[in-house]
């Protein structure tokens, strides 16, 4: 009879150890918690954010919890992915005003907000585990790197940097390869022009401090989401003028050039 006792108790212990580790309303590590009153202040626009919409009841919400839980674990110890890209969870059962602003309809959801877009979200579709997640992760990542990238120029951009060409000549081959482009990519190929012109007057080295000091205007907020994606595109075209990847939390201060108007809030 005791050892039945025994059994038993075991049984609703491991029962119970089940429910807390497929509680989505538990704290996961590299997942953060998001409330209408830090949303806002978390998904910024500084870095992109992959993020559920549960509630507590749903059974698919439960089942997935392991999932996440698990993707908050690689993505933490990943540092240029940790650098990146913000996991996160909303019980939108509580905070009801976060699911009706974007637009959830059942659980769990789970949304994609690109880095300098935080109001421009998608929903992510593809499968529910740890990996399928990261791979869904890295591919939007890739994009986010080269969003307003010109291949061509940045092909020109990169012989510049490493030395095989001087500005000048970059500068020409460059402005001879607008010419050939089509309009829509028009305003980006401007920033090429731009950012070689400004790295014949002031040396090489200009590229690289002009894009640690955009970098640290992102990470330190303050901006419209309009002048963020102008910032981000800033970013993406000066970071492909190096193969090398460029680590988001450089240091520098902000200094006193044109897009200094971006700190400004509307």
């Amino acid at each position: 009879m005791m050892a039945n006792k025994a059994i038993l108790a075991l049984a609703l212990v491991a029962l119970c150890a089940v429910a807390r580790a497929n509680d989505p309303t538990e704290a996961l590590p590299g997942v953060k918690d998001l409330t209408p009153d830090n949303f806002d202040k978390i998904v910024d626009g500084s870095k992109a954010a992959l993020i559920e919409f549960y509630a507590p009841w749903c059974g698919h919400c439960k089942s997935l919890t392991p999932e996440y839980k698990k993707l908050g674990e690689l993505i933490a110890k990943d540092p240029a992915l940790n650098a990146r890209v913000v996991i996160a969870k909303v019980n939108a059962d509580d905070h009801q005003s976060l699911g009706e602003r974007f637009q959830v309809r059942g659980f769990p959801t789970i949304k994609w907000f690109p880095r300098g877009r935080p109001t421009d979200s998608m929903d992510y579709n593809s499968g529910r585990t740890a990996e399928a997640m990261l791979e869904f992760i890295k591919k939007q990542i890739e994009y986010d790197n080269s969003f307003a990238v010109v291949p061509p120029l940045s092909e020109i951009a990169i012989k510049f940097t490493e030395g095989e060409v001087d500005a000048a000549a970059a500068l020409k081959e460059a402005k001879d390869a607008v010419s050939k482009l089509d309009d829509d990519v028009k305003d980006n190929a401007a920033l090429y022009i731009k950012y070689l012109e400004k790295a014949g007057e002031k040396g090489k080295e200009y590229i690289e401090t002009e894009l640690a000091r955009l970098l640290k205007m992102v990470k330190g907020g303050k901006m419209s989401t309009n002048k963020l994606v102008e910032v981000s595109k800033k970013i993406s075209v000066l970071e492909s003028f190096s193969k090398a990847e460029v680590e988001a939390e450089m240091e520098g201060e902000v200094g006193e050039e044109e897009d200094a108007e971006y700190i400004d809030v509307e």
